[in-house]
Formats: C-alpha cells, structure tokens, sequence
C-alpha cells in the first residue's frame, strides 16, 4: 500500500488597516506564501519534476531506437547470409534477449536463417510497439508539463490583475 506524504500548512491572517484580510500560507522551508504563490509554487514543481520525466524517457526512446537501428541491420545480414553467426548470436541472445532455444545451430541452410531472421523479427515488432507506447508516455507527459506551466502562468496574471484592481480601489 502506499503513502501519501503530507506537509502541515499553518495560516495566519493579516489585514492592514482599513483593508481586507489576507490569508498567509506558512510551509517549512518556504516562509510565509499567499495561496496564489503557494500554488504558483506547486505548479512550478510539478512542472519540474514532469520535465525531469520527460528527459528520462526520452532518453529511453533513444536506447531503443539504436538498439533496432542495430536489430535492423544484423536483419538484413542474417536474411543475406553474411552475418558470422556467433557473433549474430550473441546479439540475439544477449541484446534483444531472444532465447537461445527458438534460434537455429547455424545460419548454413535459407530455412535455418530464416529461422533466425524470424526470430529477430519478432522481437523487433514488441521492440516497435513499446516504443510507440513510450512515445504517447511522452506526449502525455509533456502534456501534463505544459497544463502546470500555463496554470502558474494564469495565477500570476490573477494576481496581478487582483493587485491593480485594489490599488485602483484604494485611489
């Protein structure tokens, strides 16, 4: 089961005089913070850490897309016979994590590359179809990065607008 951290958040009111009052937020290590800065400062966060998300998973995407870069070519020198086929076999195994047991003994016969070829085939499909899932991952969460800097975005123009309408009031 998992846990939901939680930050107590003390509230202290302060009104100048002949004004209204103004809710302060106090978290620990923050100071004193309106609820606009408080959730400018949350969204800024959240915004932080969906960046940092994207960078590794992009990241990801890059490893994957070398890898069948590479799965590609060790394809076209199975399928035409110039692969060494210890060396191809290593790939197989050891890179795509193909089980020894699907692959030929050798690439000495059409069928027994074909074989191999498959195999890597295979892989490569469910390699392919990740890495299309990675990729609306990132949309979603590039998505979600871009909501939380456009709602800091719009709470500092609030706050704007709120202060020059109570300086206009106080005029």
């Amino acid at each position: 089961m998992s846990t939901i951290d939680t930050v107590a958040i003390g509230t202290n009111r302060y009104a100048p005089a002949g004004s209204a009052a103004i809710n302060m937020y106090v978290m620990p290590d923050s100071g004193m913070m309106t609820i606009g800065q408080l959730v400018q400062a949350a969204c800024m966060r959240s915004a932080a850490a969906h960046e940092a998300q994207s960078v590794l998973k992009m990241n990801q995407m890059t490893n994957g897309s070398t890898t069948l870069q590479q799965a590609a070519e060790w394809l076209g020198r199975i399928a035409n016979g110039s692969a060494v086929w210890d060396q191809a076999k290593a790939f197989l195994v050891n890179t795509m994590g193909i089980e020894e047991s699907v692959l030929p003994q050798d690439l000495s016969s059409y069928d027994r590359r074909m074989q191999a070829a498959n195999a890597l085939k295979n892989k490569m499909d469910v390699l392919t179809k990740s890495q299309q899932e990675d990729m609306i991952d990132l949309q979603t969460i590039v998505n979600r990065r871009d909501v939380a800097h456009s709602t800091a975005s719009n709470v500092v123009r609030t706050l704007a607008n709120s202060t020059t309408s109570n300086a206009a009031n106080m005029g």
